[in-house]
């Protein structure tokens, strides 16, 4: 009999390559990699993320609206504009939950559910008015707009590398207060509030003020109505910036509206593509750079006309393609058009300071907050390929994945919503984007890139916008469970540096105004959509849910439910999106009860690992026969997971499948954990575990998940999964054709 050879895989570099068929792919690729990425030589689950507070309260943005008297009752109304299903209000602990529009015969303010004993509460959703009676007494009552978030945006501090982060989503900007997000409240109500859309990001800037010692924060969302918003340092003021663009009649009543880029550069604030008005015409420039003066930009009258030499001025390229986003590389401005790319290139001069030259003919970009910086180099995701720029030549580099771009979805839109972040400590790059399928509004798959070694991967999950955090103290143990569910969420070293205070760690804010830190040695999600209603026997609502058939979520929290399995937190598989409103879904599980409120559900991730093709025989013209491979795994506490072996070229179709009725199969489950049957690994990090396949043909190709009964078992669905190599054991068994 043969003697079997063994073929190591190992170690993982290439990630998801999906450019050539699968037999063809190098030995450590994967033609699927969702959920899981490679990093550092091993495949691994994907990342976690935990609230950005030590509740969803302090984690979600919110407005304080009032304090109740004495009894527990408070009448006002809240600020903005949008009154909606899915909005919330708190009293201490105690939550009240729109779950309704007004009534319309007679008409009547909604009532709200409640979790407590309140002995009333109203909220008219056409007024924004509400009324509470009987809650917590002397108790202050939080507002939650329930609106995405729309940036997360750094402000300069005077210490040194501690800054603060500003919140921002389509109306309110906030800022972190003893913990917790609060609205930023300006003196003049119309300052405090934007007018934007749920695509309108917002981009800022750090620059100096009126005073040449001061830093000031500089915001815009690409709104004409919205001007420019200046944040001063130390202050919470929003003072707003619509300069003159003439001093002389009749065109000094020209302005600068708004632009969708602000950047400091060579001493200037400049805006790009810009949004003025001329008289009365309210015009676009989306190819215009506009420069203010050196030093101060913030005088109304005088910092940005362009008819005083040495004053502002506009710079005007010979394309009329619109300008999408900029970086600096060293001491370059570089400018993304639609479909080409150029250089801001500084003459020096006080009268013309700057012009245009162009870098390359073809490739732009066409999503503004996918611009990430390096040291060398910019990347930006354009309209036909993910792109790299030196400051000299311009070239895609998403090769391994070069159909992936043309799925970002472009109606709602799509290409506007795209927003990355480099995250330095792992060295990956995230990007959110809405994919081609079931028509979202937001983002529902994130694009991971590692930069060290050009890999790809696709998590599965809904962010709005990224950004960066520091958080003021370390982790204890008094506040561990408040960041990891579980011991088996929990993959990171006592030691390790994201755990201390002023650690910039990435952060993310959804669709329902949730903000998250974002932990790679997390292996678990928190909560991060609110329940609005539950209906027996089997249906959720939840507003922007962004969840698809065949998703699985945690649910917490709720009030007046009970589950026919009798869990308080059980996890349920989507079995049904229904298309009313896009915010109602149907689950695998029935209960009963009337919902008072208060639910919260969480991601349940799952992870879809398909490998090559393999066959070690194909270059000398042979089968083979796989009696098993050994794999080597970090080992977790209760983790495991299921193999399908997919035969020959088969698609979708495993050995279970094909296998005749009453043959009895080993099992396909892997496990992670500890294993009695190979050995001593009680002190051991990782090791190797056998896994039986008693196979054969011209190709054998393996798919990593975690089956449903799995994936509902919170010990083994919040374990980690790290892959280090594995070993094909295997024999030759004749021809590849007889």
């Amino acid at each position: 009999m043969p003697s079997l050879q063994k073929y190591l895989v190992g170690p993982y570099e290439t990630g998801e390559q999906n450019n050539i068929e699968p037999w063809l792919l190098p030995e450590d690729a994967f033609r699927v990699l969702e959920d899981a990425y490679v990093w550092r030589g091993r495949v691994k689950k994907r990342f976690g993320y935990s609230l950005l507070g030590t509740t969803d309260l302090k984690s979600r943005l919110r407005i304080r609206v009032g304090t109740t008297d004495g009894s527990g009752n408070l009448s006002d109304k809240v600020p903005g504009k949008k009154f909606k299903i899915g909005q919330m209000f708190s009293i201490g602990t105690e939550i009240f939950t729109v779950n309704k529009l007004n009534s319309v015969g007679p008409p009547a303010p909604s009532v709200m559910l409640d979790t407590g004993s309140a002995t009333k509460a109203t909220y008219d959703t056409d007024t924004g008015d509400f009324v509470f009676e009987g809650a917590a007494p002397n108790t202050v009552i939080f507002f939650f707009p329930a609106d995405p978030v729309m940036g997360l945006r750094i402000r300069e501090t005077g210490a040194i590398n501690f800054e603060d982060t500003l919140a921002f989503d389509t109306q309110f900007s906030y800022h972190r207060v003893a913990g917790a997000w609060e609205r930023i409240v300006s003196t003049v109500v119309d300052r405090s509030i934007w007018t934007g859309d749920n695509f309108q990001f917002f981009w800022s800037t750090n620059y100096t003020g009126d005073a040449p010692e001061d830093t000031s924060f500089y915001t815009v969302n690409f709104n004409r109505a919205d001007h420019i918003r200046i944040l001063p340092q130390g202050s919470i003021e929003w003072f707003d910036l619509r300069p003159k663009l003439n001093l002389l009649p009749p065109d000094d009543t020209n302005f600068l509206d708004s632009c969708r880029i602000l950047i400091a550069y060579k001493d200037r604030l400049l805006a790009l593509n810009t949004l003025e008005t001329h008289g009365t015409d309210e015009l676009s420039f989306p190819w215009r750079c506009r420069f203010s003066q050196e030093g101060d930009p913030t005088d109304p009258d005088t910092s940005w006309v362009d008819t005083v030499p040495g004053k502002g001025g506009f710079l005007d390229p010979p394309t009329r393609q619109q300008i999408v986003t900029v970086d600096i590389i060293k001491d370059r401005l570089i400018v993304y058009f639609e479909r080409s790319t150029w250089e801001v290139v500084d003459l020096g001069l006080a009268a013309t300071p700057f012009k245009w030259q162009q870098l390359n003919n073809e490739l732009g970009c066409e999503s503004t907050f996918s611009v990430i910086g390096f040291d060398d180099s910019i990347l930006g995701v354009g309209n036909v390929g993910i792109h790299s720029c030196n400051g000299i030549n311009v070239k895609r580099i998403d090769e391994k994945i070069p159909d992936e771009v043309f799925k970002i979805h472009n109606d709602n839109k799509g290409p506007e919503r795209v927003y990355g972040i480099r995250d330095f400590v792992p060295e990956l790059v995230y990007w959110t984007f809405p994919p081609e399928v079931n028509e979202p509004t937001f983002p529902t798959r994130v694009l991971v890139y590692n930069y060290k070694n050009q890999s790809w991967a696709f998590f599965n999950d809904s962010f709005t916008c990224f950004g960066y955090f520091q958080k003021d103290t370390d982790l204890t143990w008094a506040l561990v469970g408040t960041v990891y569910t579980n011991w088996a969420s929990w993959n990171a070293p006592w030691n390790a540096g994201r755990l201390q205070s002023a650690f910039p760690a990435v952060v993310a804010g959804n669709q329902e105004g949730f903000t998250f830190i974002i932990d790679t040695d997390n292996n678990s999600n928190s909560q991060s959509l609110q329940i609005t209603d539950m209906v027996p026997p089997d249906i959720l609502k939840i507003v922007d849910h962004n969840l698809k058939i065949g998703d699985f979520i945690r649910l917490e929290e709720f009030q007046g439910i009970i589950f026919d399995n009798l869990l308080e937190t059980p996890i349920v598989k989507v079995k049904e999106v229904l298309d009313v409103d896009k915010n109602t879904i149907t689950i695998d599980a029935d209960f009963t009860g009337v919902y008072t409120g208060g639910g919260k559900a969480r991601r349940v991730s799952n992870f879809n690992i398909l490998t090559k093709q393999y066959n070690p025989g194909t270059p000398v013209g042979i089968q083979f026969r796989l009696p098993y491979i050994d794999f080597l795994l970090e080992i977790t506490a209760k983790g495991q997971l299921t193999i399908d072996v997919l035969i020959d070229a088969s698609k979708g179709t495993t050995v279970q499948d094909n296998t005749p009725s009453g043959t009895l199969l080993g099992s396909n489950i892997l496990f992670t954990k500890f294993e009695q049957l190979f050995g001593d690994q009680k002190n051991s990090i990782y090791t190797w575990h056998r896994f039986f396949v008693q196979s054969q043909g011209q190709f054998i190709q393996l798919n990593f998940k975690m089956n449903d009964e799995q994936m509902k078992d919170f010990e083994i669905s919040s374990s980690g999964f790290s892959m280090q190599a594995m070993l094909l054991n295997v024999e030759r068994e004749g021809r590849l054709l007889n």
